[in-house]
């Protein structure tokens, strides 16, 4: 990178609290839409008739695009200016949120929620990125702390306001929020972040054929892992042409990438020769797939399978507990690291990671109380909150200067990857599953037959003896409840099985910290 856009990196003094509360307001639209859309999600669903899997892509779109703009953005933003870059994502992100409450069809929306996306990517990777870009490295951990803090406040602020709105109002409103942000941020950000230049010379080229073959790749895949279940998996052409064009276009994006004849990689995968930046990639795959699944799942369970009545208030109650409680921790987060060092805080975050997705698989049942959902959701914050910064760092700890953004680029790629593909994996699985013990419990039903029958005269008689049912009335009301009750206990089942799942990628996960270089720990 050149002087130019570094030379504030070696200034001494301090960051101005204004730039840092400007990163966080731009960032915040971005955590406040991404919870939000998760809690909503069945209410967009009922407005605009959508099945779940047709409201599942309103989330994969986002994620695909946001996965396709953190590598972009970094070249753009050296292209065309940080400062510059920045403002412009903000008010891409802001008109976009616009043309999502006017959305009137799902086209439209995920039209809208892809332009969302990608300039959701450059707010994703810039918060970070300047922070790396504009200071000095004593001052990076305690303005990450400081920007982290307001990112968790904002997703615990997204959930409750838009619960409440979506509850009272109509939830196309939750998004004027992002509007209030976005001219907080720009007027901030106009004003306190330094004009740094532009980056290195080879940002001044394009990746054109990377970027067309990075994207040939990731719609390929997110196709396939839409219509998979619809289709047949490999049993359809149109399968197992997408599963060829995606490959194709995967390795020949690896082959130009590492090419020497490529002068300006849209990804440095040089870099994954380093230890430091290999097991940082491949753990933000990992956390990005369950982080992404089971933000996804939770809300989704309450709202649609849990028979107690959750609406989108009550929902975002419980969820912003992990926000709230990842809120409060974060300022222990760099002491933590610097007396145990990077690999025991990744290896205590993964671990409450793991124990809060067994948690939740072992307590999901049909009349599971809402307190109970608290622990779980606590051991999720107490990972969430020390692993991404602790990761985060890691990646570049050993890089040189002149590489960072290429570094964080790389890393941030590789998590949003695993959070473009999470939800469309729970998504498979829990249809799977829910088919699986469907099955089972409607063979066991039939098994106990003479059971089940006493179950439905008993209930049938029960309906029948109320004013207005008559014998035959009840018999079909009684056969709705049995199949209501079964599908519901086979649904609860299947989400069991998703957490128990995202535990086992936790796990997975857990056995790639021994390629961490070990690092001392800081003795008082």
């Amino acid at each position: 990178m050149s002087d130019v856009a570094l030379a504030p990196a070696t200034k001494s003094a301090a960051p101005a609290p204004a730039l840092l509360f400007g990163l966080g307001l731009a960032t915040g639209m971005e955590f406040y839409t991404s919870d939000s859309m998760n809690l909503i999600l069945p209410d967009i669903a009922g407005t605009l008739g959508l099945s779940t899997d047709e409201a599942s892509w309103i989330l994969t779109v986002y994620s695909g695009a946001l996965f396709l703009g953190v590598p972009v953005s970094i070249w753009m933003a050296g292209h065309f200016g940080y400062k510059r870059f920045l403002l412009a994502s903000i008010v891409v992100f802001a008109a976009a949120s616009i043309g999502c409450a006017l959305a009137p069809d799902l086209p439209t929306l995920l039209f809208w929620r892809a332009i969302q996306g990608f300039a959701g990517g450059s707010l994703y990777v810039w918060w970070r990125a300047s922070i790396y870009l504009l200071l000095s490295k004593p001052q990076r951990s305690p303005s990450l702390m400081r920007v982290s803090m307001i990112l968790y406040l904002s997703s615990a602020i997204g959930l409750l306001a838009s619960g409440y709105i979506t509850d009272n109002l109509n939830w196309r409103l939750i998004f004027l929020p992002n509007l209030v942000l976005a001219a907080g941020a720009i007027w901030l950000l106009s004003r306190f972040f330094p004009n740094v230049g532009r980056g290195p010379e080879h940002y001044a080229k394009t990746d054109y054929l990377g970027i067309g073959l990075l994207a040939a790749a990731l719609i390929s895949l997110q196709i396939i892992l839409s219509r998979g279940p619809i289709d047949d998996w490999f049993g359809s052409s149109l399968i197992q042409f997408l599963a060829w064009i995606g490959s194709v276009a995967f390795f020949l994006f690896v082959l130009w990438q590492a090419s020497p004849s490529n002068p300006a990689p849209l990804l440095h995968i040089d870099l994954l020769r380093d230890r430091n930046v290999v097991s940082s990639a491949l753990i933000g795959v990992c956390t990005g797939v369950i982080l992404s699944g089971s933000l996804y799942a939770l809300p989704e369970y309450l709202r649609n399978v849990d028979p107690e009545p959750h609406g989108a208030t009550r929902t975002g109650q419980i969820m912003c507990i992990y926000a709230l409680t990842a809120f409060l921790i974060r300022p222990a987060v760099p002491e933590m690291v610097a007396r145990f060092g990077q690999r025991k805080t990744i290896i205590f975050a993964l671990t409450m990671l793991i124990a809060s997705m067994l948690l939740l698989s072992r307590l999901l049942t049909t009349g599971t109380p809402d307190i109970f959902y608290a622990a779980p959701l606590i051991l999720y914050a107490f990972c969430l909150s020390p692993l991404l910064p602790s990761v985060g760092s890691g990646t570049v700890a050993r890089i040189e200067q002149n590489k960072l953004l290429d570094g964080v680029s790389l890393y941030m790629t590789f998590r949003q990857f695993g959070a473009a593909i999470g939800v469309a994996l729970v998504t498979i699985f829990l249809e799977r599953r829910e088919t699986l013990h469907s099955s089972r419990l409607f063979d066991h039903l039939r098994q106990t037959s003479a059971i089940t029958q006493d179950w439905l005269r008993a209930t049938a008689s029960i309906i029948s003896s109320r004013d207005g049912y008559s014998h035959l009335m009840g018999q079909d009301a009684a056969n709705h409840l049995l199949k209501e009750a079964g599908a519901r206990q086979a649904a609860t089942l299947a989400y069991a099985d998703a957490f128990l799942f995202m535990a086992v990628v936790g796990a997975l996960a857990l056995c790639i910290v021994p390629i961490i270089p070990p690092t001392p720990a800081t003795k008082k």
